[in-house]
């Protein structure tokens, strides 16, 4: 009887140690998955902060581009009374 108790003992003693190191398996792979996910953390933010620069610059560089839009539009027709003038007096050379 004492045999059978001390070999119980013996395997309750071999399984808690099994789960003793189970337990430092997860512990140091849930330290692992918590750096890489400050890494990550970090990445991320560094991304967002790079795509808030990019939006910036695509509205510096929208408004760019709607102003020489409106220049372009506003010389579009300069051009066409210009040239409106212009066949204005051929057409009275032409006719005198």
């Amino acid at each position: 009887m004492l045999v059978v108790t001390w070999l119980s003992i013996t395997d309750q003693d071999q399984d808690l140690d099994d789960l003793s190191d189970a337990i430092l398996r997860q512990r140091e792979l849930g330290l692992l998955i918590g750096e890489e996910l400050e890494t990550h953390a970090i990445l991320i933010d560094e991304t967002d902060e790079m795509v808030d620069r990019t939006d910036e610059r695509l509205r510096r560089a929208k408004k760019k581009l709607d102003y020489v839009g409106r220049k372009v539009k506003d010389n579009k027709s300069i051009c066409i009374v210009i040239a409106l003038v212009l066949i204005f007096f051929i057409l009275v050379a032409l006719f005198r």
